[in-house]
């Protein structure tokens, strides 16, 4: 009977943990294998925060860039707040409901970043934050994201540019899965005896 109890209180502290808030840009259609960077979403008072993280060798184009995501939230460009480009602030960007199709349509495009607030010849950046406000993570679920990135760390795009995006990794889900047919099976036993 204890070991049970113990097994449901440990199941409780680790159910909240197993939740996916950084998801990998793993799919490109350039050919790259591995990741690009991550997109990190974090539940806050406000809404949510995103953050684009590029790995080394890799960027986030700004001018004709893209940052696509979809979500059940109703949203328009008053939404997007406390956008960040590498440590500096801006709200210098176009917000519309639609982008490139590269990898299916996204419900908004975040887009043109760079426009006064930046150093002349930014054209790419490695980190991307903004607050997406009055939305819940709930409100993104299933994540799906694609950015628009350069082929070279820092503030200089490199030579070629490409679109990465998110795949749900098999893992995450299966543990998911484990996790909760585990749980069925306790509270089924359970409630027999």
């Amino acid at each position: 009977m204890k070991r049970v109890q113990l097994l449901l209180i440990l199941l409780a502290f680790a159910v909240p943990f197993a939740a996916a808030d950084t998801i990998q840009l793993n799919r490109n259609n350039l050919g790259i294998t591995g990741s690009i960077g991550t997109v990190t979403l974090t539940q806050q008072a406000g809404g949510v925060e995103i953050t684009l993280q590029a790995n080394s060798g890799f960027s986030f184009k700004l001018q004709g860039g893209d940052i696509l995501f979809n979500t059940s939230a109703s949203l328009t460009s008053a939404s997007i707040t406390n956008l960040v480009i590498d440590g500096t602030l801006t709200s210098n960007f176009s917000f519309v409901t639609h982008g490139p199709k590269v990898f299916g349509a996204f419900d908004y495009d975040l887009r043109n970043f760079n426009k006064g607030t930046l150093p002349k010849g930014y054209v790419s950046a490695n980190t991307i934050s903004f607050l997406v406000s009055g939305a819940t993570l709930a409100e993104f679920k299933p994540y799906a994201f694609a950015v628009h990135f350069c082929t070279a760390s820092g503030s200089n795009c490199g030579p070629q540019t490409g679109f990465a995006s998110s795949v749900p990794e098999p893992g995450t889900l299966s543990l998911l899965g484990t996790g909760l047919a585990g749980l069925a099976g306790i509270f089924r036993r359970r409630f027999r005896s």
